[in-house]
C-alpha cells in the first residue's frame, strides 16, 4: 500500500468491514493526459515562479523570499493536483488464511522432566492461570493459545481468516465459531495412536489450493511415526509460498522412565515355602539414581518384601529377586512394583502381577539308614514334629523310617519306624521324597534298587543321598543307583578312618546354590551369605572331584579342590528323568542345629529341601506345560523371549537343550529353535530370538512330544514404531522444517515474537465499492485560499504591496 493511499485512508476513514474481511484502497486519475505531460507542466510552473522572483530582485530578507517562494510553489502544485482529477477506488477484500496446526498424538500427553525447577514452577504457574492442569506437551501448546484470555487467538482472528487443525493420524479441522474456539481448544485430548506430521501438513496445504495462505503455525513435538517427517514436507510448503512457523514443544532427551518386565514365579507353592519373584528392571534417564522395589498383596498396602536398586544407564537391564514366604492358603495375587521417581513418563510399566496357589499338603517321606547316626537322629526328630503352617494340629510330613540295624521291637515301639524297606514298586511310589543315608546295599536287592531308580526317573520323585563312612556312596558304584548320583563314584573317596579330622570347614554356597530356593535361609542375599559363612563348620566329607554331565554344585569346600582345580562339592544336584536328586558329601549337617543355640537354620534347610524335591506334588491334575512370550507384539528389531515351562517337572526332558520349538511366520517359512534350561529351574526352558521380519508368528513345541495338542504361542512383529516407542521430541527436524520453508522456529520462551514475525499475506478482492473523487474535495479549495491569504499578508507586512 502506497504512502499516499495510507494518508488518504487516514484522512477519509474506512467503510465498515465485516468479520473475516477488510478494505483496500487505490488512488487513480481519470484525466486522460499522460503523466509526463503533467510533470512538464508542473516543472514549468515551478521554473516560471523562480524566474519571476529573481527578476523582481526583492529587497526583503532571504528567509522571507524563500517562504514566499515555497507558498507560490505549493499553490502551483495544488492547482496541478486538482487538474489531474484524482479518484479514490475502494474494494472489499477477503483476509488471508492463517493455519494453526496442533499435534494431538499420544506423545503429546508426555510430561517432560525439567532440570530447572524454576522453569517448571513458572510454567506450572502459567498453566494454573490458564486453568490447565499438568505439564503435558499438549497443555503447553494450549497454554500459548489460551493464556491471557486467549489473546493470541483473538489477535490472529482479527488479522487473518483463522483455521485450526488437530493433527495426529489425520488432520481434522476444528469446526467452531471464533467465540467458541477457546473452549474447543481446551477440550482436546492427546489420544491419536499415530503421528503423520508430514502427510498431514501436505494435505492441509492441498486443501488450501486457490486460497491466499499467509503461513502455517505448527505446535508439535516433532515426533513422526508414519510417513514423511515435517522437514520432508517443508520443501512442498516453500514451493507453495507458505512458510512454516514452528513452535517446538517437549524435550529432545529420552523420557525418564523405570520399567519392570518378565516376571517369573512359581504358580504353586507350599505354605511357608520361600517363593522367589524374579523380574527384569530397566530405566532411562535415571542413571545412578536409586529406586525402591517392593512386593505386596493386591489390594493391600502392606510391604511383604522390598529392595533398593541403583539404576544403570539406558542400555542396562538388571535381574532382581524379591522373596516371600506366604503362610495363608489359597489363590493369592501378588504385585511387584517400583515406586515412581520424579519426572517419570509412564507409570503403567512400574508394576507386575502374579497369582500363586499356596497349599499346605502333607508330604510322605521315607528315611533310610543302617545305624542311628547323629544325622539320622536329628533329621528324624525334625520330621516327626513338623506341623502344617495353617493348622498346627496337623503334621505336614508323614514320616516312615527304616533303620537296618534295629530289631523288630524298635519298629513296634516307634510309630514312624518300619522293619523292612518297601519291596513293591507301588509301595515305594507312594512316597514323595526318599532320604537315603548310609545304607548297607546287602539289605537291598537289585529289584529294590531298580525300583528306587524308577522312583526318581519315572515317578518324578525326589531323593537325597547322605554320605557316610561305611557304604554311601562308594558301595553303589556298580548298582542301578549309580546313575542317580550327581558325582562320578569311580573317582570318589572317603577319608582314612585313622586320620584325626580336627579342622572344621565352613560350607561355601555357590552362586547357583544361593539362587536355589532350598538354600535361601534368610530374606536377602547379603544376609543369606552371612548366615552360611557363620554356620558351624563340618569335619568329615567324601571327596568327589568329578561331576556327572548336567550336575550342579550348590555348595563346596572353601579351600580344597580336585584335579581340575574346582572346589570339592559338598552339596550337589542333578535332574534325572522326571525327578531331582540332591547329594550330600557329608553326614554332619546336624551341626547346623547348634547355630547360636537354635536349630532354626538346620530345620529350615531340610524342610525347604524336601519341599523343593516334592514341588511337582502340588500340581495334581492341573496343566503341565505352557509356552509363553514376554509380549504379544514386538517392534522390528526387538528380541523375542520364548519360554516353555513344565509345571510338572517330571515331564521336563533330562537334557538341558531337550526342548525344540517350531517357529512359523504366516505365509512364510518355518524354522526350528532350540531352548535351553534355566540353570535354577528344572522345568523352565528359554530362547531369545532376534532379527525377525514383520508379520504374525506361531510357535509350538515339537520336542518332547506330549499327548494332545502341543503348547503353542502367537505373537506379531510390526513396524513402524508406535507413539510410545520414541518419546523424545525431534526438535532438530522442526528447525530444518522452518528453515526449508522460509519460516521461523521458536521455543516456548520465544513464542511471544510470533505475531510480530508473521507475514501480512495477500488479500483477495471480493467486491468493488463506489469510487470517491478527491480532486474537488472541500479541503483543497480551503488549502488554496489559506495559501493565497498567507502570501498576501506576508507581502503586505514586508512592504512588497
Amino acid at each position: 500500500m502506497s504512502p499516499l493511499t495510507r494518508f488518504l485512508e487516514w484522512l477519509y476513514g474506512e467503510p465498515n468491514s465485516v468479520a473475516g474481511q477488510g478494505v483496500q484502497s487505490s488512488v487513480v486519475s481519470t484525466w486522460p493526459w499522460p503523466a509526463w505531460v503533467m510533470l512538464v507542466l508542473f516543472l514549468g510552473s515551478v521554473g516560471l515562479v523562480v524566474f519571476v522572483y529573481v527578476r523582481e530582485r526583492i529587497e526583503a530578507g532571504r528567509a522571507t523570499k524563500m517562504l514566499l517562494l515555497a507558498i507560490r510553489v505549493l499553490l502551483v502544485a495544488l492547482v496541478v493536483f486538482m487538474l489531474y482529477g484524482w479518484m479514490r477506488h475502494r474494494y472489499r477484500t477477503d483476509l488471508p488464511d492463517l493455519i494453526v496446526v496442533v499435534d494431538d498424538s499420544a506423545s503429546m500427553a508426555l510430561v517432560d522432566h525439567y532440570e530447572d525447577e524454576r522453569l517448571r514452577a513458572a510454567l506450572a504457574k502459567r498453566l494454573k492461570a490458564a486453568k490447565l492442569d499438568e505439564l503435558s506437551r499438549l497443555n503447553l501448546a494450549k497454554l500459548l493459545l489460551l493464556e491471557r484470555d486467549h489473546r493470541l487467538l483473538d489477535e490472529l482472528n482479527e488479522r487473518y481468516q483463522l483455521k485450526i487443525y488437530w493433527l495426529g493420524g489425520t488432520a481434522r479441522a476444528v469446526s467452531a465459531e471464533a467465540a467458541e474456539l477457546p473452549q474447543a481448544v481446551r477440550r482436546q485430548t492427546p489420544e491419536q495412536s499415530a503421528s503423520r506430521l508430514g502427510a498431514g501438513i501436505r494435505n492441509i496445504l492441498e486443501t488450501q489450493r486457490g486460497r491466499p495462505t499467509a503461513a502455517v503455525i505448527v505446535l508439535t513435538d516433532g515426533i513422526t511415526t508414519e510417513g514423511r517427517s515435517l522437514s520432508e514436507t517443508a520443501d512442498y510448503a516453500r514451493r507453495k509460498s507458505v512458510p512454516l512457523y514452528v513452535i517446538g514443544i517437549g524435550s529432545s532427551q529420552p523420557p525418564r522412565d523405570v520399567r519392570l518386565s518378565d516376571l517369573l514365579a512359581d504358580e504353586v507353592a507350599f505354605a511357608g515355602d520361600l517363593v522367589n519373584f524374579d523380574f527384569k528392571l530397566s530405566a532411562s534417564g535415571y542413571a545412578g539414581k536409586s529406586v525402591r522395589l517392593r512386593l505386596r498383596r493386591e489390594n493391600s498396602s502392606e510391604t511383604l518384601a522390598e529392595k533398593t536398586e541403583t539404576l544403570g544407564d539406558d542400555e542396562t537391564t538388571a535381574s532382581v529377586r524379591l522373596s516371600y514366604r506366604p503362610v495363608e492358603k489359597g489363590e493369592l495375587r501378588f504385585v511387584v512394583e517400583a515406586e515412581p521417581l520424579p519426572g517419570e513418563a509412564d507409570l503403567q510399566n512400574n508394576r507386575l502381577t502374579q497369582t500363586i496357589n499356596v497349599r499346605d499338603e502333607t508330604l510322605r517321606v521315607l528315611l533310610v539308614q543302617e545305624y542311628p547316626s547323629f544325622e539320622f537322629r536329628y533329621l528324624k526328630t525334625l520330621l516327626e514334629r513338623e506341623v502344617e503352617q495353617s493348622d498346627p494340629t496337623r503334621q505336614s510330613i508323614e514320616l516312615t523310617s527304616v533303620l537296618q540295624e534295629a530289631d523288630r521291637q524298635y519298629a513296634e515301639l516307634d510309630k514312624s519306624a518300619r522293619a523292612v524297606f518297601p519291596v513293591r514298586r507301588d509301595e515305594l511310589f507312594a512316597y514323595d521324597v526318599i532320604v537315603f543315608g548310609d545304607v548297607n546295599p546287602a539289605f537291598l536287592s537289585r529289584s529294590i534298587m531298580e525300583n528306587l531308580a524308577a522312583f526318581v526317573k519315572e515317578r518324578g520323585g525326589g531323593m537325597v543321598f547322605m554320605s557316610g563312612p561305611r557304604h554311601t556312596p562308594l558301595a553303589y558304584r556298580d548298582t542301578p543307583l549309580a546313575e542317580l548320583f550327581p558325582v562320578e563314584l569311580s573317582s570318589a573317596s572317603v577319608p582314612d578312618p585313622a586320620i584325626n579330622l580336627d579342622r572344621a570347614f565352613a560350607v561355601q554356597p555357590a552362586r547357583l546354590g544361593l539362587a536355589s530356593p532350598q538354600m535361601q535361609l534368610r530374606p536377602t542375599l547379603s544376609q543369606n551369605v552371612a548366615l552360611w559363612r557363620d554356620l558351624p563348620g563340618l569335619y568329615w566329607m567324601v571327596e568327589a572331584p568329578d561331576l556327572r554331565p548336567g550336575a550342579r554344585v550348590l555348595a563346596a569346600h572353601p579351600t580344597r579342590t580336585g584335579n581340575t582345580g574346582q572346589p570339592l562339592p559338598v552339596i550337589a544336584m542333578q535332574f534325572v528323568g522326571g525327578g531331582k536328586v540332591i547329594f550330600h558329601a557329608t553326614d554332619e549337617t546336624y551341626r547346623w542345629g547348634r547355630y547360636r543355640g537354635s536349630d532354626q537354620a538346620y530345620n529350615q534347610y531340610w524342610i525347604q529341601t524336601l519341599r523343593y524335591l516334592s514341588r511337582s506334588k502340588l500340581l495334581g491334575g492341573s496343566r503341565s506345560v505352557e509356552m509363553t512370550t514376554d509380549r504379544d507384539e514386538y517392534r522390528r528389531g526387538d528380541v523375542v523371549l520364548l519360554r516353555v515351562r513344565f509345571f510338572d517337572e517330571r515331564l521336563a526332558p533330562e537334557q538341558d537343550d531337550g526342548v525344540a520349538v517350531v517357529l512359523e511366520r504366516e505365509g512364510g517359512t518355518r524354522r526350528q529353535v532350540t531352548l535351553t534350561r534355566d540353570p535354577t529351574m528344572r522345568g523352565v526352558f528359554e530362547a531369545a530370538i532376534g532379527d525377525l521380519a514383520d508379520g504374525t508368528y506361531r510357535a509350538w513345541m515339537a520336542t518332547p512330544a506330549l499327548e494332545g495338542q502341543p503348547p503353542h504361542a502367537r505373537f506379531a512383529v510390526v513396524a513402524p514404531p508406535g507413539e510410545q516407542a520414541r518419546l523424545q521430541a525431534d526438535l532438530a527436524d522442526l528447525q530444518r522444517a522452518a528453515k526449508t520453508s522460509r519460516g521461523k522456529y521458536y521455543t516456548l520462551d520465544q513464542a511471544d515474537r510470533l505475531t510480530r514475525d508473521l507475514p501480512e499475506g495477500r488479500q483477495v478482492r471480493i467486491e468493488s465499492l463506489p469510487p470517491e473523487p478527491i480532486w474537488n474535495t472541500w479541503l483543497l479549495p480551503a488549502l488554496f485560499t489559506t495559501l493565497i491569504a498567507s502570501e498576501w499578508l506576508l507581502r503586505k507586512r514586508v512592504g512588497l504591496l
